[in-house]
């Protein structure tokens, strides 16, 4: 419960610093969180941290795809040592919502060098949120 506590607590610095803001990327009209959540959380912390998340007035955030992050990846390497196809700040690999190999794992991306790893869904590490959310029709 306090890593929860701390979590949101983060978010809410974050927040209040100005960051994230949204992004929508013109072919995929998906709208972006500018920056990830900034810690490592598990599996579970950062699907909780997109469903929290209130940004650009909207509260329906969650985490993407595989699928979708890849289509962010690419570019030369920014500052941060990531190939990045958006205006988006990111502090480590990706969780995504996408099941990995086995049960109780889920692909995360590196945006370092493009390659996914099947992630235990109880380990934190690098693995960061990053939250979309998907436009209305």
């Amino acid at each position: 419960m306090r890593y929860f506590l701390v979590l949101v607590f983060s978010a809410a610095l974050a927040l209040a610093a100005g960051e994230p803001g949204a992004w929508t990327d013109p072919e995929t009209k998906l709208t972006w969180a500018t920056s990830d959540n900034g810690i490592g959380v598990t599996y579970s912390q950062a699907v909780y941290y997109c469903r929290i998340l209130d940004l650009d007035g909207h509260r329906d955030w969650t985490l993407a795809s595989i699928e979708e992050l890849f289509h962010l990846f690419g570019g030369p390497v920014n500052e941060s040592g990531h190939h990045i196809v958006a205006p988006i700040k990111l502090t480590g690999w990706q969780w995504s919502s996408s099941p990995g190999r086995q049960p109780g794992e889920e692909w995360a991306l590196d945006f370092g060098d493009g390659q996914k790893a099947s992630v235990v869904m109880g380990d934190s590490g690098l693995n960061r949120a990053l939250c979309v959310r998907r436009s209305e029709h």
